[in-house]
């Protein structure tokens, strides 16, 4: 799997392939995790692609182990995702409760999601 690391508003994140990377279990999750440590940074950016269909199914669990993972170990996440494709209500829901918080949010734009990343 790659991960890239980049740099954006002074903060270091670590950005997932769109191409190479897709969370599909809580194995995966794991993975991302120990990446931190070898990149030495707790912010991810995420694209749409790289979550499987499973992880917008709120019955698989996915969606929570991830930020449960992430509020376990301090790490913050940021996806960027079309908003308008998302058809679960459920899913909907979500969304606007995590970007409530300061864990994990969905962006449409790749700069909103990186200004936010940096705010952290």
């Amino acid at each position: 799997m790659s991960f890239k690391v980049q740099e954006a508003y002074n903060n270091k994140y670590i950005e997932c392939d769109t191409a190479d990377f897709i969370i599909r279990n809580e194995r995966d999750i794991l993975d991302l995790i120990s990446s931190c440590n070898e990149h030495d940074t707790h912010n991810f950016l995420f694209y749409e692609t790289n979550f499987s269909p499973e992880f917008f199914d709120l019955k698989t669990t996915l969606a929570g182990a991830l930020f449960q993972k992430f509020a376990n170990y301090h790490l913050r996440g940021a996806a960027v995702i079309s908003l308008g494709k998302i058809t679960s209500e459920r899913f909907k829901e979500l969304i606007l409760e995590s970007n409530r918080g300061n864990l994990f949010r969905f962006f449409e734009d790749k700069t909103a999601a990186e200004k936010w990343l940096a705010q952290g």
